[in-house]
């Protein structure tokens, strides 16, 4: 919307009539080019990509200085590295973590090349063909995040910042001509209650010799949030962790070909780390802009987990998660945001295979096209255990998939992945839950014995740590008391947590598979006894990599690879087993835990949401 500054003044001015000047210019009211005829006569006009088309034109008009989910203009946190310029190191003492987070395409003032004007929003002034000599102007950012934006005016073809980042200078040649200009955030939003990524830029018009402003027009922008990956969409790039063991060598080339035979084309990249749990240290998001023609400009945000592995260490965060500054480049970010001083206990909640996403769904009239965050968390009787709270923060100040916690304390690992997974099927709801049921297993091992199986060994041939054989038959194992006395417990603790699902999405019994593997007790908690299923990878609607169960072989098949097998195979989906238990299972994961996945962003755009 076009406002007179000083509207009260102009209301005086058009009561007494004429073509006035807005200004005495001492007698010499100059050329033609030096009047302002009326005092709504002049185009004072700042544009911006308010309806989202990914063009900048007099259609973005209406409701510029507002934010919802219909109109609102948008710009990017550019926090990649599109020149690749930034240095690396993986070792802490040639380069400290925030050396490596306070370098990318933002923390300059140039534009680096072609692509990184891609990952700028445009605005632009309208002409104004009539703009008097003496009318100057600005283009200005105000607003709690106006320290995180920089401002870019073209000259001469180039797009150009000036000494105060978020202040642009306009002359009377660039009010009548029109001047095109560009916008970028030095930062994602990491705290709502500081700054909840909404800027208001604002043309103001002003006399050249004179203080008083004569027109301001301003446009609301939202930076966009970073959003992550739900298993609705295909794989395109799976990671995992290089060992230099036999065991991380066979996995790998496992997961190379089951990845090959799949129908969607998915990249596979491999970290030489020395870390197993490639789903722990890091998580792949995305942040979009809209483009020309429906499309999205995507950045990948690869968030480093807030693990704290010593509050007394001078760089005390996770060392394999300093991978995210490795992939960043060109249309790769990496952010990292972490609070020390937590306890030690608490860490484990901060792994990122303890954040997941609840694929889209709409319950009560409410809908959630992105999904909703999964997040494991203690009690809060147990105020120790606890996610880290600036890194909480930050997930919230996102806005897009509130998040849903379930209590993951019972678990030694404590992570949501250990209990809960989530794939695409064609159905109304468009995905099932599978859910660890360790009664189901249970149930499962008594009919084998109760039909003379008692005898057929589960693990044949495969040890624990410090090689202790870990084969025992059907009978042996259900007669072990305390193995027995923990899936009891955890079979109520994973209702529990069904609970909260069924009550959140409205999910139904017919919606959830019951994967079924035992538990067993350890020091800090439950952890899995059979290799748990549930904690697989969905590449596509047609393929799962699930850990190999080694279970009881009966009449040639293995009871639980069979089981999942049935179960999926209505909705079409194949099972490929990997064998992960020397390298993974033994250590409390399996393939979801061993693997990482970055996918297609959602055809759904996180500015339709309503958020």
């Amino acid at each position: 919307m076009k406002t007179p500054a000083t509207l009260g003044w102009l209301l005086s001015l058009v009561m007494l009539g004429g073509c006035s000047a807005l200004f005495d210019s001492g007698g010499d009211t100059g050329s033609n080019s030096d009047r302002l005829t009326a005092p709504f006569e002049p185009h004072v006009d700042l544009l911006a990509d308010v309806n989202r088309d990914g063009v900048v034109d007099e259609r973005d008009e209406a409701g510029e200085e507002t934010w919802s989910a219909e109109r609102g203009a948008i710009f990017l946190a550019n926090i990649d590295d599109d020149q690749k310029a930034c240095p690396f190191s993986p070792s802490f003492t040639q380069l400290s973590d925030e050396q490596l987070a306070g370098c990318n395409d933002a923390q300059d003032t140039e534009v680096n090349g072609e692509e990184d004007l891609k990952d700028l929003a445009r605005l632009r002034v309208a002409p104004w063909p009539g703009a008097p000599s003496y009318a100057v102007g600005s283009v200005s950012v105000t607003g709690a995040g106006a320290d995180k934006v920089r401002l870019f005016k073209r000259m001469d073809g180039e797009f150009l910042s000036f000494r105060i980042a978020n202040v642009l200078p306009l002359s009377a040649r660039d009010l009548r001509e029109g001047v095109d200009l560009a916008i970028e955030a030095n930062d994602i939003v990491r705290d709502a209650a500081v700054w909840d990524g909404r800027v208001e830029v604002t043309l103001t018009v002003y006399h050249v010799d004179r203080p008083q402003e004569l027109f301001r027009d301003t446009v609301m922008m939202r930076v966009a949030p970073v959003v992550l990956f739900h298993h609705l969409t295909p794989v395109r790039n799976v990671y995992v962790s290089r060992l230099d063991t036999e065991a991380s060598a066979l996995f790998r080339e496992d997961l190379g070909g089951a990845l090959a035979s799949s129908r969607e084309p998915t990249l596979f990249s491999e970290f030489a780390v020395d870390d197993l749990w490639a789903q722990d240290y890091f998580e792949p998001a995305y942040m979009a802009l809209p483009t020309e023609g429906g499309g999205q400009h995507v950045i990948q945000v690869n968030l480093r987990s807030a693990n704290v592995n010593s509050n007394e260490r001078p760089v005390p965060l996770r060392e394999a998660g300093r991978i995210v500054y490795w992939l960043r480049g060109r249309d790769q970010a990496a952010v990292q945001q972490y609070q020390s001083g937590l306890s030690p206990e608490s860490q484990t909640l901060n792994s990122m295979g303890n954040t997941e996403v609840i694929p889209p769904y709409e319950k009560d009239g409410v809908k959630y096209p992105l999904g909703r965050l999964l997040r494991g968390r203690g009690p809060d009787s147990e105020p120790d255990f606890q996610l880290d709270p600036s890194f909480t923060r930050m997930l919230d100040a996102q806005a897009v998939q509130p998040v849903v916690y379930l209590d993951t304390s019972w678990l030694a690992v404590a992570h949501v992945d250990e209990t809960v997974s989530f794939l695409p099927v064609d159905s109304p709801r468009g995905w099932i839950a599978l859910v660890a049921d360790p009664a189901l297993a249970r149930r499962m091992l008594m009919d084998a014995q109760a039909r003379g199986h008692g005898e057929v060994k589960l693990f044949e041939g495969k040890h624990w740590v410090m090689e202790q054989p870990a084969e025992m038959t059907v009978s042996t194992l259900l007669d072990h008391a305390g193995v027995m006395d923990t899936n009891a417990m955890a079979a109520l603790e994973i209702e529990e947590q069904l609970a909260v699902l069924r009550e959140e999405t409205g999910i139904t019994d017919a919606e959830i598979i019951r994967v079924p593997f035992l538990f067993q007790s350890t020091t800090n908690g439950a952890s899995a006894l059979q290799p748990g299923t549930v904690n697989l990878l969905s590449v596509s609607r047609s393929l799962v990599i699930a850990p190999d169960p080694h279970g009881p072989v009966i009449d040639g098949k293995d009871l639980f690879k069979a089981q999942l097998e049935q179960a999926l195979a209505p909705h079409g989906i194949r099972v490929h087993w990997s064998d992960t238990w020397d390298l993974y299972h033994v250590g409390g994961g399996e393939v979801h835990c061993a693997t990482n996945s970055a996918r297609v962003p959602s055809p759904v755009k996180w500015w339709e949401g309503g958020r």
